[in-house]
C-alpha cells in the first residue's frame, strides 16, 4: 500500500491512542444501550439523552486534545491540517474501530455538515465570535439542510424561501434528509433568496444559521433507513423563522458556494472511510480464511478463495491511491472537482463490492451479527448515496469531460 510519512503516522498515532483511552472508555459508559437500539434510542427514533450526553462528551474531550477542530481553517482558531492527512485520519479510525454505526471513533473530528469547517470561513465576523467558540469546544452540533422533498440530487428544485425583512430574513418551507438534525442546536438552512436566478441555475441560493430554538422551527420526525428504529436524519418544517442578517453565511445568492466547500470535503471522509471499512472487513476475512477448513485444506488454500482475496485486494489498493493522489492535489491547490466525484464514486462502491465479498466468504457468518460485517454494508449502501449519489458523480465527470474541464493525464 502507497506509505504514509513519519509525521502523518504520529497523527494518526496519537489520534488512535486518544480514542482508546478516552472515547471507547465514554463508549462503553453507556453499557447494553451501545449495542441494543431500543436502548440508544427513543420511542421517537431520536437516540436517547444519554447517548446525546455521551457523544456530547466525547466530542469536547477530542476539542481539548486538539483533535476535534485540527482540519479546522487556522482562521477560525483550527490546526489547518491538509487534505491528505484528513484522509489518512478517517481511513484509520475505520480500519481501526470497524463497523458498528454508532461508534464513537467517527464522532470526534469536526464534520462540515455539524462542526467547525471551511463553511463558517463564509460567516459574518459578529457570527463567528458569538457561535465559533462553542462550537470549536465541541458544546454546540449543528445540522446540514440543502435536501428538500422535491430537491435532492437537482437542488435547484429547492421550494424554501428566505425574505428579506429590514434587517431580517424570514424563512419558510420544509427540509428533510437533515444531517444531525434530532440532536442539532443549530441548523445550516438552504432557502431561495432569489426565484429568477434559481429558475435559470445562476445562483439565488443564500445559507442561514437557524438556532433550533427559534420561533417557528419544528423538529418534525427522524427518517429511518434500512430497517433502523431510530436514526441522524430528520425532517424539518420552516413557518416564518426570523433570523437577522448576521445570520446569513456567505453572499447573497451564493448558498452552493458554501455547500460545496464542505460537501467536497465530505466526499473525502466517504473514502477514507469506506477504505478503512473495506481493509477492516477483509484483514477479518483473511483471518478467518486461515482458519476455516473445509474439504480437507483451509478456505485460504482454495483457488477460488484467493481470487476472491485478491480481487479485494487490488481494489482497496486502487481506491487508496486514487485518494492519495486526489488529496495531495488537493493540498498543492488544485481543482480537483473531478478527481473528488471520481474517488467518491470508486472507493464507495469499490468498498460495498469487498465487503459483500467478505461476507461471502464468511459464509453463514458473514450474515452473523457477531461478525458485524452487515453494519459495514449497511454504512456502505448509505454512502453511495450520500453526499451525491453514484449516479450524480458520474454526471459531474462526464459533464467536466465533455467540456475539456477534465485533463486525463491524472498524475
Amino acid at each position: 500500500m502507497p506509505s504514509i510519512s513519519p509525521s502523518e503516522q504520529q497523527i494518526v498515532d496519537g489520534l488512535l491512542k486518544f480514542v482508546d483511552q478516552e472515547v471507547v472508555p465514554i463508549q462503553k459508559s453507556l453499557g447494553a444501550a451501545f449495542d441494543n437500539p431500543r436502548l440508544y434510542f427513543q420511542e421517537d427514533g431520536r437516540e436517547s439523552q444519554a447517548v446525546t450526553e455521551a457523544r456530547r462528551k466525547a466530542r469536547i474531550a477530542s476539542a481539548e486534545a486538539g483533535y476535534y477542530t485540527m482540519f479546522c481553517p487556522t482562521e477560525l482558531g483550527g490546526a489547518g491540517l491538509g487534505t491528505r492527512q484528513y484522509f489518512l485520519c478517517w481511513e484509520a479510525l475505520a480500519t481501526r474501530y470497524g463497523a458498528p454505526i454508532n461508534q464513537f471513533a467517527y464522532f470526534i473530528l469536526s464534520s462540515f455538515s455539524s462542526g467547525p469547517s471551511d463553511v463558517w470561513v463564509h460567516a459574518s465576523d459578529t457570527l463567528k465570535e458569538e457561535i465559533l467558540p462553542h462550537l470549536a469546544s465541541g458544546r454546540y452540533q449543528g445540522g446540514f439542510g440543502l435536501t428538500e422533498p422535491d430537491a435532492g440530487s437537482d437542488s435547484w428544485m429547492m421550494k424554501t424561501t428566505a425574505i428579506r425583512d429590514g434587517d431580517d430574513w424570514v424563512i419558510n418551507g420544509t427540509k428533510q434528509w437533515t444531517s444531525w438534525s434530532p440532536t442539532a442546536d443549530f441548523i445550516l438552512v438552504f432557502a431561495v433568496t432569489d426565484k429568477e436566478l434559481v429558475a435559470q441555475r445562476r445562483g439565488g441560493i443564500t445559507c442561514f444559521y437557524v438556532p433550533t430554538n427559534s420561533p417557528g422551527y419544528k423538529f418534525e420526525s427522524v427518517l429511518k433507513i434500512l430497517g433502523q428504529i431510530g436514526g441522524d436524519e430528520g425532517i424539518l418544517s420552516f413557518t416564518n423563522v426570523r433570523v437577522p442578517d448576521r445570520y446569513r453565511i456567505g453572499k447573497v445568492g451564493e448558498g452552493f458556494k458554501v455547500a460545496m466547500s464542505g460537501v467536497r470535503h465530505g466526499r473525502l471522509n466517504h473514502a477514507g472511510r469506506s477504505l478503512g471499512l473495506a481493509r477492516w472487513a477483509l484483514e477479518k476475512t483473511i483471518d478467518y480464511a486461515r482458519l476455516r477448513k473445509t474439504f480437507g485444506k483451509t478456505l485460504s488454500q482454495h483457488q477460488t478463495i484467493q481470487n476472491y482475496l485478491a480481487e479485494c485486494a487490488i481494489k482497496l489498493y486502487a481506491g487508496r491511491s486514487m485518494a492519495l493522489d486526489c488529496a495531495e492535489k488537493a493540498d498543492r491547490g488544485q481543482d480537483v472537482r473531478g478527481e473528488i466525484s471520481m474517488l467518491k464514486l470508486f472507493c464507495t462502491n469499490a468498498a460495498w463490492e469487498i465487503v459483500d465479498t467478505c461476507m461471502q466468504i464468511h459464509g453463514g457468518m458473514g450474515l452473523a451479527n457477531e461478525t458485524r460485517l452487515y453494519d459495514a454494508l449497511f454504512v456502505l449502501r448509505v454512502m453511495r448515496v450520500a453526499e451525491g449519489a453514484t449516479e450524480i458523480q458520474m454526471r459531474s465527470v462526464g459533464q467536466m469531460l465533455a467540456d475539456g474541464r477534465l485533463d486525463l493525464s491524472f498524475p
